[in-house]
Protein backbone atom coordinates (compact mmCIF):
# COMPACT_ATOMS: atom_id res chain seq x y z
CA UNK A 1 0.00 0.00 0.00
CA UNK A 2 1.22 3.45 -0.86
CA UNK A 3 2.17 5.81 1.94
CA UNK A 4 -0.33 8.45 0.83
CA UNK A 5 -3.25 6.02 0.85
CA UNK A 6 -2.26 4.49 4.20
CA UNK A 7 -2.05 7.95 5.77
CA UNK A 8 -5.50 8.78 4.41
CA UNK A 9 -6.99 5.55 5.82
CA UNK A 10 -5.32 6.16 9.19
CA UNK A 11 -6.91 9.61 9.45
CA UNK A 12 -10.29 8.22 8.43
CA UNK A 13 -10.24 5.48 11.07
CA UNK A 14 -9.15 8.06 13.65
CA UNK A 15 -12.27 10.07 12.82
CA UNK A 16 -14.42 6.97 13.34
CA UNK A 17 -12.71 6.42 16.70
CA UNK A 18 -13.31 9.98 17.89
CA UNK A 19 -16.88 10.37 16.61
CA UNK A 20 -18.33 6.84 16.95
CA UNK A 21 -16.12 5.10 19.53
CA UNK A 22 -14.42 2.47 17.36
CA UNK A 23 -11.65 0.49 19.10
CA UNK A 24 -9.19 -2.22 18.14
CA UNK A 25 -9.59 -5.02 17.26
CA UNK A 26 -12.10 -3.88 14.65
CA UNK A 27 -15.03 -6.26 14.10
CA UNK A 28 -15.43 -6.84 10.37
CA UNK A 29 -18.55 -8.50 8.93
CA UNK A 30 -17.53 -10.37 5.78
CA UNK A 31 -19.99 -11.39 3.05
CA UNK A 32 -19.73 -14.17 0.48
CA UNK A 33 -18.74 -11.91 -2.43
CA UNK A 34 -15.82 -10.48 -0.44
CA UNK A 35 -14.44 -13.97 0.27
CA UNK A 36 -14.66 -14.92 -3.40
CA UNK A 37 -12.87 -11.73 -4.46
CA UNK A 38 -10.09 -12.19 -1.88
CA UNK A 39 -9.54 -15.79 -3.00
CA UNK A 40 -9.62 -14.95 -6.72
CA UNK A 41 -6.93 -12.27 -6.33
CA UNK A 42 -4.84 -14.51 -3.99
CA UNK A 43 -4.95 -12.10 -1.07
CA UNK A 44 -4.51 -13.02 2.59
CA UNK A 45 -7.64 -12.09 4.51
CA UNK A 46 -6.38 -10.77 7.87
CA UNK A 47 -3.12 -9.06 6.71
CA UNK A 48 -4.97 -7.29 3.90
CA UNK A 49 -7.67 -6.03 6.26
CA UNK A 50 -5.08 -4.85 8.78
CA UNK A 51 -3.21 -2.90 6.10
CA UNK A 52 -6.45 -1.26 4.97
CA UNK A 53 -7.87 -0.44 8.40
CA UNK A 54 -4.47 0.41 9.94
CA UNK A 55 -5.03 -1.74 13.01
CA UNK A 56 -5.85 -5.19 14.35
CA UNK A 57 -9.03 -6.79 13.01
CA UNK A 58 -11.40 -9.59 13.94
CA UNK A 59 -13.28 -10.87 10.84
CA UNK A 60 -16.68 -12.48 11.39
CA UNK A 61 -18.96 -14.56 9.17
CA UNK A 62 -22.68 -14.76 9.87
CA UNK A 63 -24.72 -17.96 9.70
CA UNK A 64 -26.79 -16.55 6.86
CA UNK A 65 -23.68 -15.75 4.83
CA UNK A 66 -22.36 -19.25 5.45
CA UNK A 67 -25.68 -20.72 4.29
CA UNK A 68 -25.53 -18.60 1.12
CA UNK A 69 -21.99 -19.86 0.40
CA UNK A 70 -22.85 -23.52 0.98
CA UNK A 71 -26.07 -23.32 -1.04
CA UNK A 72 -24.13 -22.78 -4.27
CA UNK A 73 -21.85 -25.82 -3.71
CA UNK A 74 -22.41 -29.33 -5.07
CA UNK A 75 -23.42 -32.07 -2.64
CA UNK A 76 -21.04 -34.81 -1.61
CA UNK A 77 -22.76 -38.18 -2.24
CA UNK A 78 -20.90 -39.87 0.64
CA UNK A 79 -21.97 -37.42 3.36
CA UNK A 80 -25.00 -35.82 1.67
CA UNK A 81 -23.52 -32.43 2.61
CA UNK A 82 -22.20 -29.75 0.28
CA UNK A 83 -18.48 -29.58 -0.39
CA UNK A 84 -16.52 -26.98 1.50
CA UNK A 85 -15.46 -24.28 -1.01
CA UNK A 86 -11.82 -23.30 -1.42
CA UNK A 87 -12.47 -19.61 -0.76
CA UNK A 88 -13.96 -20.26 2.70
CA UNK A 89 -11.25 -19.90 5.40
CA UNK A 90 -11.22 -22.22 8.43
CA UNK A 91 -13.07 -21.22 11.62
CA UNK A 92 -9.77 -20.41 13.33
CA UNK A 93 -9.24 -17.53 10.88
CA UNK A 94 -12.87 -16.62 10.23
CA UNK A 95 -15.07 -17.40 13.27
CA UNK A 96 -18.83 -17.71 13.00
CA UNK A 97 -21.15 -14.92 14.18
CA UNK A 98 -24.37 -16.46 15.46
CA UNK A 99 -27.45 -14.53 14.41
CA UNK A 100 -31.03 -15.47 15.33
CA UNK A 101 -33.62 -13.68 13.23
CA UNK A 102 -36.54 -15.97 14.05
CA UNK A 103 -37.57 -18.65 16.51
CA UNK A 104 -36.39 -21.55 14.34
CA UNK A 105 -32.99 -19.86 13.76
CA UNK A 106 -33.34 -20.56 10.05
CA UNK A 107 -31.08 -18.48 7.78
CA UNK A 108 -32.58 -15.56 5.88
CA UNK A 109 -31.33 -13.45 3.00
CA UNK A 110 -27.70 -12.43 3.41
CA UNK A 111 -28.33 -8.73 2.70
CA UNK A 112 -31.13 -8.47 5.25
CA UNK A 113 -29.03 -10.33 7.83
CA UNK A 114 -26.05 -7.98 7.50
CA UNK A 115 -28.22 -4.84 7.56
CA UNK A 116 -30.03 -6.06 10.68
CA UNK A 117 -26.70 -6.60 12.45
CA UNK A 118 -25.40 -3.18 11.43
CA UNK A 119 -28.55 -1.46 12.71
CA UNK A 120 -30.66 -3.65 15.02
CA UNK A 121 -33.31 -0.95 15.57
CA UNK A 122 -35.45 -0.03 12.59
CA UNK A 123 -36.57 3.27 14.16
CA UNK A 124 -33.14 4.68 14.98
CA UNK A 125 -30.30 3.84 12.62
CA UNK A 126 -27.22 3.31 14.73
CA UNK A 127 -24.20 1.02 14.51
CA UNK A 128 -24.34 -0.04 18.14
CA UNK A 129 -21.76 -2.86 17.97
CA UNK A 130 -19.25 -0.83 15.88
CA UNK A 131 -19.17 -3.24 12.95
CA UNK A 132 -17.24 -2.71 9.71
CA UNK A 133 -18.72 -4.08 6.49
CA UNK A 134 -16.45 -5.87 4.00
CA UNK A 135 -18.11 -6.53 0.66
CA UNK A 136 -17.38 -6.74 -3.06
CA UNK A 137 -19.15 -7.00 -6.38
CA UNK A 138 -20.23 -10.51 -7.37
CA UNK A 139 -17.94 -12.36 -9.79
CA UNK A 140 -18.75 -11.96 -13.47
CA UNK A 141 -20.37 -14.92 -15.23
CA UNK A 142 -18.15 -17.03 -17.50
CA UNK A 143 -18.28 -15.86 -21.09
CA UNK A 144 -17.24 -19.21 -22.44
CA UNK A 145 -20.53 -20.85 -21.46
CA UNK A 146 -21.43 -23.72 -23.73
CA UNK A 147 -25.12 -24.30 -24.45
CA UNK A 148 -28.07 -22.59 -25.95
CA UNK A 149 -29.08 -18.99 -25.50
CA UNK A 150 -31.63 -19.72 -22.80
CA UNK A 151 -28.95 -20.89 -20.34
CA UNK A 152 -26.83 -17.84 -21.06
CA UNK A 153 -29.83 -15.58 -20.53
CA UNK A 154 -30.61 -17.31 -17.25
CA UNK A 155 -27.01 -16.84 -16.13
CA UNK A 156 -27.12 -13.16 -17.06
CA UNK A 157 -30.27 -12.69 -15.03
CA UNK A 158 -28.68 -14.34 -12.00
CA UNK A 159 -25.61 -12.12 -12.34
CA UNK A 160 -27.73 -8.98 -12.56
CA UNK A 161 -29.75 -10.07 -9.55
CA UNK A 162 -26.54 -10.69 -7.53
CA UNK A 163 -25.15 -7.29 -8.58
CA UNK A 164 -28.40 -5.60 -7.59
CA UNK A 165 -28.35 -7.24 -4.18
CA UNK A 166 -24.71 -6.23 -3.62
CA UNK A 167 -25.52 -2.61 -4.48
CA UNK A 168 -28.54 -2.72 -2.17
CA UNK A 169 -26.27 -3.86 0.68
CA UNK A 170 -23.79 -1.08 0.11
CA UNK A 171 -26.50 1.60 -0.19
CA UNK A 172 -28.18 0.38 3.00
CA UNK A 173 -24.87 0.43 4.87
CA UNK A 174 -24.17 4.00 3.72
CA UNK A 175 -27.52 5.15 5.11
CA UNK A 176 -26.49 3.99 8.62
CA UNK A 177 -24.18 6.53 10.30
CA UNK A 178 -20.86 5.21 11.56
CA UNK A 179 -20.42 2.17 9.26
CA UNK A 180 -17.04 1.96 7.49
CA UNK A 181 -17.21 0.02 4.21
CA UNK A 182 -14.31 -1.97 2.75
CA UNK A 183 -14.54 -3.42 -0.76
CA UNK A 184 -12.24 -5.08 -3.28
CA UNK A 185 -11.76 -3.55 -6.70
CA UNK A 186 -9.19 -4.86 -9.20
CA UNK A 187 -7.09 -6.72 -6.64
CA UNK A 188 -6.97 -3.64 -4.37
CA UNK A 189 -8.73 -3.39 -1.01
CA UNK A 190 -10.28 0.08 -0.60
CA UNK A 191 -11.80 1.87 2.37
CA UNK A 192 -14.70 4.06 1.32
CA UNK A 193 -14.82 7.71 2.40
CA UNK A 194 -17.21 8.67 5.17
CA UNK A 195 -20.84 8.73 4.04
CA UNK A 196 -23.10 11.79 4.29
CA UNK A 197 -25.00 10.64 7.44
CA UNK A 198 -21.68 9.82 9.11
CA UNK A 199 -20.27 13.24 8.23
CA UNK A 200 -23.31 14.96 9.72
CA UNK A 201 -22.89 13.07 12.99
CA UNK A 202 -19.17 13.84 13.04
CA UNK A 203 -19.79 17.58 12.46
CA UNK A 204 -22.37 17.58 15.26
CA UNK A 205 -19.86 16.02 17.64
CA UNK A 206 -17.24 18.62 16.72
CA UNK A 207 -19.69 21.50 17.21
CA UNK A 208 -20.78 20.14 20.58
CA UNK A 209 -17.15 20.25 21.68
CA UNK A 210 -16.99 23.98 20.90
CA UNK A 211 -20.22 24.63 22.83
CA UNK A 212 -18.99 22.57 25.75
CA UNK A 213 -15.84 24.67 25.86
CA UNK A 214 -17.90 27.87 26.33
CA UNK A 215 -20.68 26.60 28.60
CA UNK A 216 -18.95 23.75 30.37
CA UNK A 217 -20.03 22.84 33.90
CA UNK A 218 -16.41 22.58 34.98
CA UNK A 219 -15.87 26.24 34.09
CA UNK A 220 -18.93 27.55 35.93
CA UNK A 221 -18.46 25.31 38.94
CA UNK A 222 -20.08 22.18 40.32
CA UNK A 223 -23.83 21.93 40.68
CA UNK A 224 -25.43 21.84 44.10
CA UNK A 225 -28.87 20.41 44.85
CA UNK A 226 -31.28 22.51 46.87
CA UNK A 227 -33.84 21.20 49.35
CA UNK A 228 -36.46 20.95 46.59
CA UNK A 229 -34.17 18.68 44.57
CA UNK A 230 -33.44 21.25 41.89
CA UNK A 231 -29.87 21.70 40.73
CA UNK A 232 -28.33 25.06 41.22
CA UNK A 233 -25.03 26.22 39.80
CA UNK A 234 -22.67 27.95 42.18
CA UNK A 235 -20.86 30.97 40.79
CA UNK A 236 -17.34 31.84 41.69
CA UNK A 237 -16.81 34.87 43.89
CA UNK A 238 -14.51 37.79 43.15
CA UNK A 239 -10.82 37.14 43.23
CA UNK A 240 -9.10 38.00 46.50
CA UNK A 241 -5.66 39.62 46.67
CA UNK A 242 -2.92 37.08 46.97
CA UNK A 243 -0.29 37.15 49.71
CA UNK A 244 3.38 37.88 49.15
CA UNK A 245 5.79 35.30 47.91
CA UNK A 246 7.00 33.37 50.99
CA UNK A 247 10.46 32.97 49.48
CA UNK A 248 10.93 36.73 49.13
CA UNK A 249 9.67 37.62 52.63
CA UNK A 250 12.27 38.18 55.35
CA UNK A 251 12.10 35.59 58.08
CA UNK A 252 10.97 36.78 61.52
CA UNK A 253 13.61 36.72 64.27
CA UNK A 254 12.93 34.45 67.21
CA UNK A 255 13.07 35.67 70.81
CA UNK A 256 15.87 34.61 73.12
CA UNK A 257 13.59 32.75 75.54
CA UNK A 258 11.90 30.67 72.86
CA UNK A 259 13.64 27.45 71.98
CA UNK A 260 14.53 26.99 68.35
CA UNK A 261 12.48 24.44 66.53
CA UNK A 262 12.93 22.85 63.19
CA UNK A 263 14.37 19.80 61.48
CA UNK A 264 17.97 21.05 61.91
CA UNK A 265 17.48 21.60 65.63
CA UNK A 266 15.98 18.13 66.03
CA UNK A 267 18.97 16.58 64.27
CA UNK A 268 21.36 18.46 66.53
CA UNK A 269 19.51 17.25 69.63
CA UNK A 270 19.66 13.66 68.42
CA UNK A 271 23.39 13.97 67.87
CA UNK A 272 23.87 15.34 71.39
CA UNK A 273 21.91 12.43 72.86
CA UNK A 274 24.04 9.93 70.93
CA UNK A 275 27.25 11.59 72.17
CA UNK A 276 26.03 11.58 75.77
CA UNK A 277 25.21 7.87 75.48
CA UNK A 278 28.68 7.12 74.17
CA UNK A 279 30.49 9.22 76.86
CA UNK A 280 33.11 7.33 78.98
CA UNK A 281 32.56 6.57 82.66
CA UNK A 282 28.91 5.64 82.18
CA UNK A 283 28.03 2.52 84.17
CA UNK A 284 25.34 -0.06 83.61
CA UNK A 285 22.82 -1.26 86.15
CA UNK A 286 25.27 -3.97 87.29
CA UNK A 287 27.89 -1.38 88.16
CA UNK A 288 30.19 -2.21 85.29
CA UNK A 289 31.43 0.55 83.07
CA UNK A 290 30.01 0.45 79.57
CA UNK A 291 32.77 2.65 78.13
CA UNK A 292 35.34 0.77 76.04
CA UNK A 293 38.74 0.17 77.67
CA UNK A 294 41.65 2.17 76.28
CA UNK A 295 44.07 0.23 74.13
CA UNK A 296 47.44 -0.57 75.64
CA UNK A 297 50.39 0.70 73.74
CA UNK A 298 52.89 -1.91 72.79
CA UNK A 299 56.41 -1.30 74.07
CA UNK A 300 59.08 -1.92 71.48
CA UNK A 301 62.25 -3.85 72.61
CA UNK A 302 65.62 -2.10 72.49
CA UNK A 303 68.01 -2.81 69.67
CA UNK A 304 70.76 -5.50 69.93
CA UNK A 305 73.51 -2.85 70.13
CA UNK A 306 71.91 -1.19 73.08
CA UNK A 307 71.57 -4.54 74.82
CA UNK A 308 75.35 -5.21 74.40
CA UNK A 309 76.34 -1.86 75.83
CA UNK A 310 74.07 -2.33 78.81
CA UNK A 311 75.62 -5.75 79.54
CA UNK A 312 79.19 -4.42 79.43
CA UNK A 313 78.30 -1.55 81.77
CA UNK A 314 76.77 -4.06 84.14
CA UNK A 315 79.99 -6.12 84.27
CA UNK A 316 82.07 -3.02 85.09
CA UNK A 317 79.80 -2.03 87.91
CA UNK A 318 79.97 -5.55 89.37
CA UNK A 319 83.82 -5.54 89.23
CA UNK A 320 84.01 -2.17 91.00
CA UNK A 321 81.78 -3.40 93.77
CA UNK A 322 83.97 -6.49 94.18
CA UNK A 323 87.18 -4.34 94.44
CA UNK A 324 85.77 -2.07 97.09
CA UNK A 325 84.42 -4.89 99.22
CA UNK A 326 87.78 -6.11 100.87
CA UNK A 327 88.95 -2.56 101.66
CA UNK A 328 85.97 -2.18 103.82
Amino acid sequence: MRAKRSKKYRKLMHQYEMAFGFREPYQVLVDSNFLRAVHSFKMELIPALERTLQGKVKPLLTKCSLAAIMASQPINPKTNNPYRPMHLPPPTILPLRHCSHNEDSTPIDEVECLLSLLSPSTEVKRNKEHYILATADPPASDKADSGDGKKRKRGDDEGRDALRRAQKLRIGARSIPGVPIVYVKRSVMILEPMSTPSEEVRDGVEKSKFRAGLNDEAVLGKRKRTEDGEEKKTKRGPKKPKGPNPLSVKKSKKKAGEPASGPKQEKQEKRKEQKSDEAPGRTNDDGESSAPKPKRRRRHHKSSKGDGDDGHAGELSNGAEAATAPNE
